[in-house]
């Protein structure tokens, strides 16, 4: 099937059937989701993408990278090449979780619990070293930024050092979300 041979086609094929869903259980009388329900579905959908890429970069990129020649890395590195791919969902993913979260959070307002506040807080922390740490260092790392051998060394640690803080906050942030809905851990 021709939708299987490409992945935005696939991704579009996924976006039709859960539609297709959404219609078929207006039509039987079933829960249709409103706005904020879209909005929690895709601040999930995003933030599987974020974190999935972050755990991939952490547990399987970096080590795997650690034996490769520098002439690899230079392919992985250009133009299109994965290191770049990867890079750019996943900015796309922590910008697209912050927003419909932040959507989120405004729609729950003063109601907000503790769990879901700190969770938020842990995110937006993960979303700033995204922005503001990793990407500024992995631009000069993977060369989209001029810089030299000891520039890219010193910005390769500091994005690494800001993934690994992001790994570290991933775990309690995803375990603050999940109980802000299903078994509240604070007051």
């Amino acid at each position: 099937m021709c939708i299987f041979q490409n992945h935005k086609l696939t991704a579009l094929a996924g976006f039709a059937l859960a539609a297709l869903l959404v219609a078929v259980a207006a039509a039987t009388g079933g829960n249709v989701p409103s706005i904020f329900d879209g909005a929690r579905w895709l601040h999930v959908l995003s933030g599987i993408l974020w974190i999935g890429l972050l755990y991939y970069f952490n547990f399987v990129q970096v080590p795997a990278l650690a034996d490769v020649s520098a002439e690899t890395k230079a392919d992985l590195f250009k133009e299109g090449g994965i290191v770049r791919r990867a890079l750019h969902l996943f900015r796309m993913g922590a910008n697209l979780t912050l927003v419909f979260g932040l959507v989120l959070f405004a729609e729950l307002g003063a109601s907000a619990g503790w769990d879901i506040r700190i969770g938020a807080l842990l995110a937006i922390i993960m979303w700033a070293n995204v922005m503001f740490i990793i990407w500024p260092n992995q631009k000069k790392v993977i060369g989209i930024v001029d810089a030299t051998a000891d520039e890219k060394a010193a910005a390769g640690k500091k994005a690494l050092l800001a993934s690994r803080i992001n790994t570290l906050l991933s775990i309690p942030m995803l375990l603050l979300m999940i109980a802000s809905a299903h078994f509240r851990m604070f007051s």
